[in-house]
This record gives C-alpha cells, structure tokens and sequence, in this order.
C-alpha cells in the first residue's frame, strides 16, 4: 500500500524497522533531512546506531554532521534553511545540550528559521523493567521538572514523544510548524525507552497533506489604497528587513522603487535589495530620510527605525506589509501604520507594483523620474568619496578597515555568499562589499554573538559550488565556538573564508557606552577598560592551523591585497582561510 507524495513520487504508507530509533531516522528521511547537525550523549546512542546500520545496509539516511559545541550545531541548521528554506535538525543532549544551544536559538527565532531541535530525555524507569532504562548516576542529574520548558519562549511548538505509535504524527506536526510562515524552530524530546523500543513498522504520511498552509495574499482593497497614497508620494521611503529571504522578492521590489523613484532603505542580513543600487541608501543608517519621506512603506520589518532618536514625520502616511505585522512573539512592539497588511511580500508587492503602474499620470511619472536622476547623482558621489577614502588609507597602518573592504570587494565575485557578522564594522562592510544577487548575503537575525562560523558551515553545504566569505568581529569569532567550527569544516571538507576583523574590544560595547556617557566617559580613560577591551588579543590563526585550516595574521596595508588572493585560493583549493586583520585597538 502506497501514498502519494510530491512531484509525482509515491512513498510507502508504512516502512519496516526494528527499533524506535530507525522510525525516527526513516521519518527524517520522508521529510526530505539532509543533515543530522548533532552533538551526541548516552542519550543519542540509539539514534546513532540506527544511522550506522542503515549505512552498513546501503539504505538512506541523512548525514551526520558532528558539532563538537551546540552553538555551532544550532547556526549551522541556520545557514542551511536560510538558503534552502528546508527544516534539518539539531540533535542534542537531553538538558544541558539544550542550554547550550542558547543564543543561537535566539537567532534561529529571530531570523524566522525552521529548526527541527530534538533532544534525549533521561529514562523515566530505573529497575531494569525495561530496555532503555536508566543505567547511569548522571541520568538522575539530567532529568529536569520541565525540560522543554528552557526553550519555550523560544520556539513556536514542542513535546515530547511518548509512543512509536504515532511517531509518524508527531514528526510531521514537527516539519509542519517549524516550515510553516512565518517559520521558526520547534523542540523535541526523545526519551531513550522510545528509542530501543523493538516495532516491526513505521507508518508514514504523505507529506504534501500534511504541510503548511499557502502564504497569505494582502487584502484587495487595503492594497488598492496603498497604492493610491504610495503614487501621490513627493518624498517616498521604503524600509525592507528579511523580505529577501524569499529571492524572488528582490526584482519586484526593484521595480517598485524604481517606479515611484524611492530611496531605499535595506538591513544588512539579506539582500532585500541590491546594496549597490542608486536607489539604496548607502549604509545602515537612515539619516534624515525617514523625518523627509511623505510616505513609507514598511516591508517584513521588525524595528524599521528606534523611535527614541527618529520618528515618521507627522503627516506621513505609513504602510506596512509583513507576514507578521504585529510581531506576535515580541512582548513590546509599538510602531504606527495606517494601513497594516498581513501578506507574503512576495505574493503582495507585485502585486502592489501593479496597481501603482496602473495610476501613475504623466505628472507623477515625471516626478518619480527626476527623483531617480537625482538619488543616482547623489549615490554615485557617496560611492566616489568612499572610494578616495579607502584610498587614502591604503598605506595607514594598523590596516584601515575600509581599506579591506574596498580589497576584499575586488576579489570575491557577485556569486560569492557573504556571512556577516561584522557588526561593529558592519557599516564598511555593507558600504563597500555590495551584494547584487538574492541569496548572497545572510545575517544571524538576532542579537547573540557566534552566528557566523557554524553558519557558513550550514550555507557551504546547501550551495556546495558558491564561495563562502564569512566576516565576522573578534568578540563574534570567539563566540562562534572556532575550533568546533574549524575542526569540523576540516573533516568534513565544507571550506569557506573567514575574515576576522580585529579591533581588540567589542565595538557594540563602546558605542552604548559613549552613547549614554558622552565621549569624555571615564571607562574609556582606563587602560584596560572590562567589557569592552580584548587586548592584546590572541593569535586567532593558529587557531585555523590547530585544525589543520589555513591562517595568516595580517599587520601589514601593503599585503592586504596578496593576503586575500592567497586566501581565496586555499579556499578555491577546498581548505579553509582564515585572514586575522589587525586593525588597532578600539578607541586608542
């Protein structure tokens, strides 16, 4: 007996398996699993010996990846779906394997990525009443009053399963939420007993009836609106988020701005728009645009400006198109809209774009395409003093970090992936590594730190012939768990390029701190100021070279350029670079 799934394929309605364990692993394989991105315990035994004895069978099962830290198991699950948009899983040890997931689950939630987390449960039996009972001490130490509970806030589902019997529903239900919009990771406990369980047979559901729903359309005539306000727009702004998760957004969004002669605004963690278009604006920063614009449109953004150092003006008229326009997981929100609809950004713009074409008159026309002419002029002067300013500071010693922007530009290609986690020196990055292409720039989406390394991992893996740059801060890298994610991009031959930019402290740090203190703060009078100094720093190549990785510490201006072909061909070659740029101590 047979069901019928995607593509024309058909798939059994049951599978036969001896264990708990292989129903698990087989159901990973309907659901179309990968990668298995796992840190093991006495828990994951089960699991581990089902995929081994499938091997030695020649049956299928995804491949396992091991994460020697969980934060890097958990960002590389990131990477993956935020390139393919497919749920894998992130297996862990029960309670403290959970934790350790921390900060990454953070970002997995705020970035909106489908995570399959699964974890061991400590036995719930101790005399040997039956297999999968508990034969360790440690065993009544992992066992925690709620252990779904440390990552509830996190997650949009969890539960733990209890029965072989419906394993088959309580997998899909998994894949279900975890890739429903707007996605997120969900949680799983697997108790050891389940996993040895002796069954004869898996029953399997046909995927395709058990997926999420199709994204929604904006209601008609809200959207009607909107383009009667956004056609009569002087001064109009588009702000956009994470619109570019979905690629084909980019193109009718280009098309939109170019139509009303918008500015637009665009964050750094996807390419929602092309960074280096006349219409962008340079940078993060949206100056006093936002206070100019008549009418902003808002696209899948969470906080499109802080009101605390800039509003809307007073008469603008604002709308918002989000697949998640209240932020339902956001405690405190509290941006205004006058019109906010609940829509796929991809489904919603061009067909927004469309209505605007449709109304635009001669005079409106005209007014869009002065605008542009002027918004070209103004960009292509930014660009040019950018320019003479990295120029400038060719020869400038310790190496200026837009002197290695403007080097690392002209030799990674438009194709290139770029992982950001520049953060502090984000602002050079977006302003002088320009990402043309959907899918070639991903950020983390939250606010934890160590986002970037077991990312790339993630990413090279689903585009295995695209080039992974991934540029992260000191105090990024260090949290990205390094030797974890060098050992395993070692083994498991995944290369990518790192770039780590050096400025001995935590930029974030000292920008809140002169922020609230003013720039004549006292800790900044300090020579070694806590919190905000790593200095001198380690020696972050030999780090890359005890994995058996490629590293070079870079002092020098003048090798900026060689430093960098000499890493993109280790890269080239399969082996991954790491390039420490020493840039100076923060501040000093």
């Amino acid at each position: 007996m047979t069901t019928k799934a995607d593509k024309g394929e058909t798939m059994p309605s049951e599978i036969a398996v001896d264990t708990g364990a292989e129903a698990f692993v087989e159901l990973l394989n309907i659901n179309k699993v990968d990668y298995i991105f796992m840190n093991p315990g006495t828990d994951t035994t089960p699991i581990q010996e089902a995929i081994a004895k499938f091997k030695v069978a020649g049956r299928r099962t995804p491949h396992v990846i091991l994460c020697t830290h969980e934060n890097v198991a958990m960002a590389a699950a990131q990477g993956y779906f935020a390139v393919t948009g497919r749920p894998q899983v992130v297996l862990v040890h029960v309670d403290v394997g959970t934790q350790n997931i921390g900060g990454a689950l953070h970002n997995a939630q705020r970035a909106r990525i489908g995570v399959v987390v699964c974890a061991g449960r400590s036995p719930s039996i101790f005399e040997g009443e039956r297999a999968g009972g508990r034969t360790m001490g440690i065993m009544w130490w992992q066992e925690q009053r709620d252990q779904a509970g440390i990552v509830r806030n996190f997650t949009k589902w969890d539960y733990e399963l209890r029965f072989t019997e419906n394993a088959h529903h309580v997998l899909q239900r998994a894949f279900q939420m975890a890739g429903s919009e707007p996605c997120g990771p969900v949680y799983l406990t697997l108790p050891r007993e389940v996993l040895v369980e002796k069954i004869k047979k898996v029953q399997v559901l046909d995927t395709q009836r058990y997926s999420g729903p199709v994204t929604p359309q904006a209601d008609a005539g809200k959207l009607e609106e909107a383009a009667d306000i956004l056609s009569r727009a002087k001064e109009p702004l588009i702000i956009a988020g994470y619109s570019g998760r979905n690629p084909l957004s980019v193109a009718p969004l280009v098309e939109l701005a170019e139509m009303l002669g918008a500015r637009v605004a665009s964050s750094g963690g996807r390419v929602n728009f092309p960074t280096n278009h006349p219409l962008a604006i340079a940078g993060f920063g949206l100056g006093d645009h936002l206070k100019q614009a008549d009418v902003v449109l808002i696209i899948d953004h969470d906080t499109p400006y802080m009101p605390a150092l800039m509003k809307p003006g007073p008469g603008a008229k604002i709308i918002h198109i989000d697949i998640d326009p209240i932020k339902k997981d956001m405690v405190m929100w509290g941006f205004p809209a006058d019109i906010r609809l609940e829509a796929d950004s991809a489904k919603a713009v061009p067909a927004l774009t469309n209505l605007v074409r449709k109304r635009l008159t001669a005079e409106q026309k005209a007014g869009a395409n002065a605008r542009h002419a002027r918004l070209e002029q103004e960009r292509m002067k930014a660009e040019m003093e950018s320019r003479s300013l990295a120029l400038s500071k060719s020869g400038q010693s310790p190496i200026a970090l837009e002197w290695f922007c403007h080097c690392l530009s002209e030799v990674i290609d438009d194709d290139t992936i770029v992982v950001d986690e520049a953060l502090g020196s984000g602002g050079s990055v977006n302003r002088y590594i320009p990402r043309t292409k959907p899918g070639t720039l991903f950020g983390s989406g939250g606010s934890s730190l160590g986002f970037g390394l077991g990312a790339s991992l993630g990413v090279k893996l689903a585009a295995p012939d695209k080039t992974v740059a991934c540029l992260v801060g000191d105090g990024s890298f260090i949290f990205g768990c390094p030797t974890p994610a060098f050992w395993a991009s070692n083994v498991y031959k995944i290369p990518f390029l790192c770039v780590v930019f050096n400025n001995e402290g935590y930029n974030a740090v000292r920008s809140n701190l002169r922020g609230t203190f003013g720039k004549d703060n006292y800790g900044e009078k300090e020579p070694f100021f806590a919190g905000l100094d790593i200095s001198p720093p380690p020696n972050y190549s030999l780090i890359a070279q005890a994995c058996n990785c490629q590293g070079e510490m870079l002092t020098d201006p003048a090798d900026v350029k060689p430093a960098i072909r000499r890493a993109m061909e280790k890269v080239k070659s399969g082996t991954t670079s790491l390039l420490d740029v020493r840039l100076g101590r923060l501040g000093r």
